[in-house]
């Protein structure tokens, strides 16, 4: 069999276009979260201590900031006592996997300013032991070994 000069020469062209548009679609994605998530977080100076050794993989669903002037915030609102307990009753009482209800699951992440007052974190906690928390986690900064 002979094989013509044409069959030889032939190169099979890959177009690159498609996956450099979905790569540059990614890192778009990825830096608009990202920024995104820095602009969520709130600016508190968090007490320094250990907190749990191992680290916690669920979702905490309500974050509350509570700021060295006594403002509570969730997410970018800010609250009053009376809307956080409505908020947290509110997310204890969803259903969760298979429509069991399971309010003992939902422990919420409070993040207190180390600067604020006690009785302002007291008054937080209250508030979402009525609306039926069985549990919360405290946010800290782990100390600095020097």
């Amino acid at each position: 069999m002979k094989f013509s000069r044409n069959d030889r020469k032939r190169v099979v062209d890959i177009d690159m276009t498609p996956m450099i548009d979905i790569v540059f679609q990614l890192l778009i994605f990825f830096l608009v979260t990202a920024r995104m998530a820095e602009m969520t977080r709130a600016d508190i100076d968090l007490p320094p201590e250990m907190g749990e050794k191992e680290a916690s993989k669920e979702q905490a669903g309500l974050v509350v900031n509570v700021a060295a002037s006594g403002e509570i915030t969730v997410g970018e609102r800010t609250v009053d006592l009376l809307e956080l307990e409505s908020m947290a009753a509110e997310l204890a009482s969803a259903t969760g996997p298979k429509g069991a209800t399971d309010p003992s699951k939902f422990r919420p992440l409070v993040r207190a300013d180390r600067n604020a007052a006690a009785e302002r974190l007291n008054a937080v906690l209250g508030a979402l032991e009525r609306a039926g928390v069985k549990g919360v986690r405290l946010g800290t900064n782990p100390p600095t070994v020097k």
